[in-house]
């Protein structure tokens, strides 16, 4: 899965390697003068673009548009200063002054997606989340409580599941499979019915995962198909999640495919998917939700969302979330994805 990051490939499979970052001489000083930078460019268009808007609306819900104006300029101004004498990030910032809109950073350009009423909202309160000295984050609310999850596939290799069932896991989403990106042929993981087995067997709860590369609602089916004739003989009380998501600097065949044609394969999957009697579920980072998919046709099922921050940011209802690639499990050799599961399974 390769999520927000880098991949390498082998055999048209995906794998990840999330390459360290590097230190680099004069970065803080950088960095503060890009914010700074980026902050003056972001005021501005703030008040360009709240002055358009407000011109559109009905005048009589602000005594006057300079009025209006006023008080944005001096709550922008707060912001920006808290952020530029912070270093809280350019991101972050951009993300606070605009509140009714999804800010996403691609190619070094800001986009807007505006958030649609009518579907399901995210009810995560950030400030609950609490990170534990080894990184994991434990999330605990009045109605809602964070479920400590992974997911695995052969690159975790032989992994001891009693090991991780007595570490804490509640729940294990397992990866079944993938569709070549290359070849488009679909491959068998060689650990999942060993994984499937050893894990239900330890007490520990299973989901799982296809990564997908279907470019026709035929090989969506095809599959979905090939997804349940693995998991029949064993318990799946987890989502099994339809994996869509871009191959880092490689040509991948369903990369041309349209919004709408991408969103039709991934309901043709999860529709057959409820069929066969599993809770269907779609997996993606916060770019592939966004500029690759129509959230509007997928309100109605389970939303995995990848994001390695300490801090969940989507507007709309997440029943996992993927925070950290490079977590370390008792009874797993290596890192390993860690997720929080919103729901009891």
């Amino acid at each position: 899965m390769s999520r927000e990051v880098e991949e390498k490939f082998d055999d048209n499979e995906p794998k990840n390697t999330r390459a360290k970052k590097k230190s680099h001489k004069g970065l803080v000083l950088y960095s503060l003068c890009a914010t700074i930078a980026a902050g003056a460019l972001f005021y501005q268009l703030y008040e360009t673009r709240k002055t358009l808007e407000q011109k559109e609306e009905d005048l009589d819900t602000h005594t006057s548009v300079e009025d209006y104006n006023k008080r944005s300029e001096g709550d922008v101004k707060k912001i920006i200063k808290d952020y530029m004498e912070n270093q809280k990030g350019v991101l972050p910032m951009v993300r606070e002054v605009f509140q009714e809109d999804v800010v996403i950073n691609h190619g070094g350009k800001y986009l807007f997606y505006p958030i649609v009423d009518g579907l399901k909202k995210n009810t995560i309160d950030n400030s609950k989340l609490k990170e534990k000295d080894n990184g994991e984050i434990t999330y605990e609310d009045k109605d809602i409580t964070g479920y400590k999850t992974i997911d695995v596939s052969k690159f975790q290799g032989e992994i001891d599941w009693n090991k991780v069932a007595a570490s804490g896991v509640k729940y294990a989403i397992i990866r079944v499979g993938f569709r070549g990106y290359g070849s488009g042929e679909l491959v068998e993981d060689e650990f999942a019915k060993k994984n499937l087995e050893n894990a239900t067997k330890a007490g520990i709860k299973v989901g799982v995962y296809f990564f997908s590369q279907a470019i026709t609602t035929e090989e969506a089916e095809e599959e979905a198909k090939f997804v349940t004739d693995i998991i029949s003989p064993y318990k799946i009380d987890c989502p099994v999640y339809f994996d869509t998501e871009d191959v880092a600097e490689q040509k991948e065949r369903a990369e041309s495919i349209s919004v709408s044609e991408r969103t039709k394969i991934a309901k043709t999957f999860m529709k057959k998917i409820k069929k066969s009697g599993y809770t269907p579920g779609i997996y993606a980072n916060i770019k592939w939700y966004f500029m690759a998919l129509d959230l509007s046709e997928l309100d109605e099922y389970e939303k995995w969302y990848a994001s390695y921050d300490k801090s969940l940011y989507f507007p709309y209802e997440v029943n996992m979330w993927q925070y950290s690639e490079s977590g370390t499990v008792d009874g797993i050799t290596g890192k390993v994805d860690l997720n929080l599961s919103f729901k009891k399974w």
